[in-house]
């Protein structure tokens, strides 16, 4: 038994002995870095690291570098050549693409960060609308390094606001999967200032067209279970009203239409008042607002998925789940299938407060 222990003992100390050791002093760690088209089939390709200020506690600016290459690691290997640190991309959180870029595609872009075992694959991608370059230029973050606020942006926003999941590693999912297509956050700089301004949709790894804030936030609830955001709707006499999502859930039904398979979605709301002007509802009164937001989300979502079949993408993965319910599905019929697919989404809401005031 003694004998063992030291063995494993002795095994763990040397695979120890295996890892390569890097001083955080001695290494520049980029936490945002972005990637343009450029002339001639190159790439602009510019990091933002962060600098910390010795004489100033807390203080911490960005060392932004950028050129224009192939690839982009022989770029990475240029840029060492200038800097005292080299590069190590271990504790990267955001990579950005210009508009012009990801209209193109990004399969080549993607495959660099899927190769390279140092990138997480928990990573957020964004399009920015123009150049990604000008949003690392932008002084939008003077108390937090632009990687980091980039990154919280993104996350915040993704656990509980509008913005549905979409990593690295989801990306890809939805590139390399059957009956599904990717979509990513997009970006804009307005005034010096980053704003999360919809989502960008991709057939295939080609950036295609974008979704507004009110689109993008239906489209998340229908993608999976949600309990965050807020709903707004006018009513009759002129004023909004706007609800919280409590708690919606989602689920996709499969039948046949003849030979067709028929696609039906359920969604249910439970949501609570919180902004009504002051304004206070008796029960008939009650069951109008819910009439009125239950038929504003259906005519949005459909709205949503027809825009989805004109395009020939399929952000929502109806292939997918269609494939995942039917014996030998093929994906060359489906194809053909997807721009008459009968689709039906049905929405329940559900008024389950309305507030502390009575």
């Amino acid at each position: 038994m003694n004998r063992l222990f030291f063995l494993l003992l002795l095994t763990c100390f040397l695979l120890t002995g295996c890892v390569k050791q890097q001083i955080l002093d001695k290494i520049t760690l980029p936490f945002v870095c972005a990637l343009d088209e450029a002339p001639n089939d190159q790439i602009e390709f510019t990091i933002a690291a962060p600098k910390f200020q010795p004489s100033k506690s807390g203080s911490v600016s960005n060392m932004l570098l950028s050129k224009v290459g192939h690839t982009s690691r022989n770029i990475t290997e240029l840029m060492d050549m200038q800097l005292n640190r080299p590069i190590n991309t271990g504790k990267l959180s955001v990579v950005l693409y210009g508009k012009e870029l990801a209209a193109k595609g990004l399969a080549d872009e993607m495959d660099v960060a899927l190769r390279d075992a140092q990138t997480s694959r928990r990573i957020y991608l964004a399009v920015v609308d123009g150049k990604a370059k000008e949003i690392l230029q932008a002084n939008f973050s003077s108390k937090e390094e632009k990687g980091m606020f980039l990154f919280n942006l993104l996350d915040t926003n993704v656990r509980t606001g509008l913005v549905p999941r979409q990593s690295l590693h989801d990306f890809e999912y939805a590139y390399e999967g059957k009956g599904m297509d990717p979509f990513l956050p997009l970006l804009t700089l307005q005034n010096d200032q980053v704003l999360i301004s919809g989502l960008a949709l991709f057939k295939d790894d080609k950036y295609v067209m974008s979704l507004n804030e009110k689109q993008m936030r239906v489209m998340k609830l229908l993608l999976g279970d949600a309990k965050y955001g807020t709903l707004e709707e006018k009513l009759e006499n002129g004023s909004y009203i706007a609800v919280k999502n409590v708690g919606s859930k989602v689920n996709y039904q499969v039948g046949k239409d003849s030979k067709s398979p028929k696609v039906t979605i359920n969604l249910i709301l439970n949501v609570d008042i919180i902004d009504s002007k002051g304004i206070h509802f008796p029960k008939q009164e009650q069951q109008r607002i819910i009439d009125r937001f239950e038929q504003d989300l259906t005519t949005t979502g459909m709205d949503l998925i027809q825009l989805f079949k004109n395009e020939d993408i399929d952000p929502l993965g109806l292939g997918d789940f269609v494939r995942s319910k039917t014996r030998n599905w093929n994906e060359e019929e489906w194809k053909q299938e997807y721009r008459t697919l009968n689709v039906r989404l049905n929405v329940k809401v559900n008024l389950t407060e309305m507030g502390i005031r009575k």
